[in-house]
């Protein structure tokens, strides 16, 4: 089975811990089993990018700030999408993997999983498989973070959707899965339980120099916890039990190996108050702060314990106490956590509750009585039962049988959404149209442009009416009609003044087809746009509305890019995570849920839209690429009324707050950690750095669409670029918008 591994951690770049051990483990079975694999890992050392091979196996590491997505999201999110664009590469040069998969931490995999949800190739036909090792934000919570920090709030958005969006879900527990299920996901996923795979490696016997190297260490403990410092870690927990057995008489001594963190109740270094806590302890020399150590050393330090202790409130399916029984090692471990499925008490180790002080100490004092034959044959046992749980064999093979039972699911007929309501739309039919809603006040010269912008989609047989509310411009006026004499395919309603609300609900009512898109006269759209909507909506019956990136313009060219995201509750209630004003709607869920109310005065009515909609059910999707343009003109309708923004939003929660009484807890949290919701538009960004950033002409990453449209799409941007030919067309223009229009018509 080829197959492709994402991954943030790798080695020898990093050595210890649960992943990057994972990673060795994986590449060792590859290796046995002979299956061609790739290792896709970030290495912002390199220049470009790194291939390393062994065996079968090729190693990939590049450099992901070589990519522009720094610019325009934070660190996670960023890495997610320039990992995705690795995996376009590797497609595209020629490696098709059977199966991809990723680790669960950080949403590595969200933008993976989005482009391949939104159908764009050669992601399409990508089969994804999620290996949970637990979430960085699940583990946040369990060390007391705060977690409605931005971006920590939407990390955890990311890692959901990774779940939901995968084709498969694997976890080594069925302790992981239950917490995955009760504390972290919102909705049921299929999950199957399958151990990590782990072997002793094979380490030739040593003589001379080399046996001297392996000789008893200097400065050992009876027991050792190697571990962060962190409050899940259960440290202080263990020293309760530790604590306990010195007050006892009990001289076992205890040393704890790891890097120090910030204990949350006091925000001060958790070493430095766990050894305040214990100091008779540490002056007694029966306790140690070790520090961090190389991972050989730590193995060479196990090798002479009496015991590991694991004390981890919650835990997946930890690596270090698999290593050590495979080693032969006797360990002491937390009831709560993976461990316990495979360890028996007392028979191949042993087991304590972590918030009973009284259960540490009796595991102690049970490893202290025992004998040499006791401990022999609790290392055997614990060896066989690591090679009977993680041998390559077992847990490769039951891999491959459940990943060969879900190629055999139909393609997925709903998207994922991570929470809340979602209705299911009738099927469109196969002839299904899209009529672009356009409403117009004085802006002729623009709305030129906004009609070519839609001349030029992929999209065959697009229908365009635009809504005039009751424009007094003349030159605007002409311009309209002109339109309508030229192309067979527009139309023009004229209407009295009443706001560009109530002129996009018109327009909506006026259209015949089952979908239709909302464009304001100055905005643009890219070529691609409406052909990867419709597909999406045709695809997803639980998906009534379709976006894209947003790429902001001025008079000066391209200024910014901004991402947006499949819109969730309460997030969408707090930031606009979509581009509402460009939206391609089902009709009958916009004139059912998604109608702008006239009562905001033409600000916020496209995002309270959304809110509607999403609120009752009616879900969108944010295709990530900038195929929505979005003009910044000084004049402009929000730059004139921002002011208005907590009037009208004020507005907006007392029209919904029936349906937003389960997520004001949420809510009140999330503004508590991230301050009012005017100081940030992007949630992939901390607060202090959601401001736009100052105009830059980069280059904007495209959709996947043919070479007639890309030819086509690069011709549209340059005639819209500053320079000679868009100071022409718009010279031409006001050389007289009369004679220029009567010469169209002929």
């Amino acid at each position: 089975m080829k197959t492709l591994l994402l991954t943030f951690e790798c080695p020898p770049d990093v050595t210890g811990g649960g992943l990057c051990t994972y990673v060795q483990e994986y590449i060792a079975a590859k290796i046995e089993r002979r299956e061609p694999t790739v290792i896709l890992t970030a290495d912002f050392n390199v220049q470009d990018e790194v291939c390393t091979y062994f065996g079968c196996v090729k190693v990939i590491r590049f450099n992901p700030s070589a990519g522009d997505s720094f610019k325009y999201m934070g660190h996670w999110a960023a890495m997610s999408y320039e990992f995705s664009n690795q995996v376009k590469k590797i497609i595209t040069d020629g490696f098709q993997p059977d199966w991809l998969e990723v680790c669960d931490g950080f949403g590595l995999g969200y933008f993976t999983l989005q482009r391949k949800l939104c159908l764009e190739a050669p992601f399409t036909d990508l089969k994804v498989l999620v290996t949970a090792h637990t979430p960085v934000t699940m583990i946040d919570e369990w060390d007391k973070k705060n977690i409605y920090e931005l971006p920590t709030y939407f990390t955890k958005y990311m890692e959901q959707f990774c779940f939901m969006a995968a084709d498969k879900v694997i976890s080594p527990s069925n302790f992981l899965k239950k917490k995955l299920l009760t504390e972290f996901l919102e909705k049921n996923v299929p999950i199957d339980v399958i151990p990590n795979p782990y072997e002793k490696p094979f380490v030739p016997s040593k003589t001379g120099t080399d046996a001297a190297e392996s000789s008893p260490l200097h400065d050992i403990p009876d027991y050792a916890i190697a571990s962060r410092v962190c409050y899940w870690k259960g440290i202080d927990h263990a020293l309760a039990g530790f604590d306990l057995y010195w007050s006892n008489g009990g001289q076992s001594s205890l040393y704890v190996y790891g890097s120090d963190t910030q204990y949350f109740k006091n925000n001060q270094s958790f070493k430095e108050t766990l050894s305040t806590k214990y100091q008779q302890w540490i002056e007694k020399g029966l306790l140690k702060f070790a520090g961090l150590k190389e991972h050989s050393e730590i193995l060479l330090i196990k090798k002479q314990l009496k015991a590991l202790f694991h004390p981890s409130l919650c835990e997946n399916y930890p690596y270090s106490v698999i290593e050590h029984m495979a080693d032969g090692g006797i360990v002491a471990a937390s009831l709560s956590g993976g461990q316990a499925e495979f360890i028996s008490d007392t028979e191949n180790g042993f087991l304590f509750d972590p918030h009973s002080p009284q259960s540490v100490q009796n595991a102690i004092l049970k490893i202290d009585a025992l004998n040499d034959a006791e401990r022999h044959a609790i290392a055997q046992n614990a060896m066989t039962t690591i090679e009977k749980t993680c041998s390559y064999a077992s847990v490769m093979t039951q891999k491959e049988l459940a990943l060969t039972a879900a190629e055999q699911q139909s393609a997925r007929a709903t998207f994922p959404f991570t929470s809340g309501k979602e209705l299911t739309h009738p099927a469109a039919q196969a002839s299904a149209g899209l009529t672009v809603i356009i409403p117009h006040y004085n802006l002729g010269t623009l709305l030129v442009e906004a009609i070519e912008s839609i001349k030029f989609s992929s999209l065959p047989n697009i229908k365009i009416l635009v809504v005039d509310d009751g424009s007094t411009d003349k030159e605007s006026i002409i311009i309209l009609k002109t339109l309508e004499a030229r192309y067979a395919d527009l139309k023009v309603l004229y209407k009295k003044n009443s706001g560009v609300a109530e002129t996009r609900n018109i327009g909506v009512q006026h259209a015949t087809t089952e979908y239709i898109a909302l464009l304001d006269a100055d905005d643009l759209v890219c070529a691609s746009y409406y052909e990867a909507a419709l597909k999406i909506l045709n695809r997803y019956s639980n998906v009534g509305f379709v976006g894209a990136w947003n790429e902001d313009f001025n008079q000066t060219g391209r200024l910014r890019l901004w991402p947006t995201f499949n819109p969730e509750i309460p997030l969408q209630m707090i930031m606009n995570t979509t581009n509402c004003q460009g939206l391609v709607v089902r009709r009958d869920a916009y004139l059912a849920h998604g109608q702008h109310d006239p009562e905001l005065g033409m600000f916020l009515d496209d995002w309270e839209a959304t809110i509607s909609m999403v609120l009752n059910g009616v879900r969108g999707v944010m295709i990530p690429h900038p195929l929505f343009k979005y003009r910044i003109r000084e004049e402009s309708i929000f730059r004139d009324k921002f002011r208005m923004f907590n009037i009208n939003y004020n507005y907006i929660i007392d029209k919904h707050q029936d349906k937003l009484s389960g997520t004001y807890g949420e809510i009140i949290k999330f503004l508590n950690a991230n301050g009012p919701n005017t100081q940030y538009h992007n949630p992939t960004f901390p607060p202090e750095r959601n401001t736009h950033p100052e105009p830059a002409q980069t280059a904007a990453p495209q959709h996947a669409e043919g070479r007639l449209v890309q030819l086509a799409h690069k011709y549209y941007d340059r005639v819209n670029q500053p320079g000679a030919i868009r100071d022409l067309r718009i010279g031409l223009r006001k050389l007289g918008a009369g004679q220029l229009m009567s010469r169209l018509r002929k």
